[in-house]
């Protein structure tokens, strides 16, 4: 199961990587990132439909029947409509949702965007947030979109992770310094 998952990220990688070039080569980015978020609310509005449509049960005549009406009921661009009929063609349907991710991530990193996780005990106001995401783009010089986790257990403080970055500004981490550095 574990070697499927892997082959599944290697193809989603190939796959968004020659996505996220056509879309960049076409300066098409922005345009192509609507349509995938138009996608990905669709695979994950109905998981069960699209799991029938991207089963590799049914003939690759029917998914293609399919994945046409699907792009002109959301009017996506022609080259979106391609691309999922080569999807279809290659029988990688299975994989949208991974490749539209990869997309996705290979857009942000693009555009600078950092995307993050701040722990708190207690929920930040939007602009407490804010300016935390303003403060971390001035030290980092990159964008900064930071996602919101509550826990309580924290009692005191925040706990940035951003990327392979962990900050832990913490209570709990504190008592746990000051009481190491006691044992001595």
């Amino acid at each position: 199961m574990a070697n499927l998952e892997i082959k599944g990220y290697e193809v989603a990688k190939r796959y968004g990587g020659v996505l996220f070039d056509l879309a960049q080569e076409n300066k098409k980015i922005k345009d192509i990132l609507k349509e995938t978020a138009l996608l990905q609310q669709c695979v994950e509005k109905e998981p069960r439909s699209w799991a029938r449509v991207a089963s590799p049960v049914l003939p690759p005549q029917t998914q293609q029947k399919i994945i046409e009406k699907l792009t002109k009921s959301l009017n996506l661009s022609s080259m979106m409509t391609h691309f999922l009929l080569v999807l279809c063609q290659n029988r990688r349907l299975q994989n949208l949702k991974l490749i539209l991710d990869d997309f996705v991530i290979r857009s942000q990193v693009a555009e600078g965007l950092v995307k993050g996780i701040v722990e708190t005990p207690l929920a930040l106001t939007k602009a407490q947030q804010q300016n935390l995401e303003k403060n971390l783009e001035k030290h980092l010089g990159k964008k900064i979109s930071l996602t919101q986790v509550i826990k309580e257990d924290l009692i005191a403080g925040v706990v940035l992770h951003l990327g392979s970055l962990m900050i832990d500004a913490s209570i709990g981490m504190r008592l746990n310094k000051l009481r190491h550095e006691m044992k001595g």
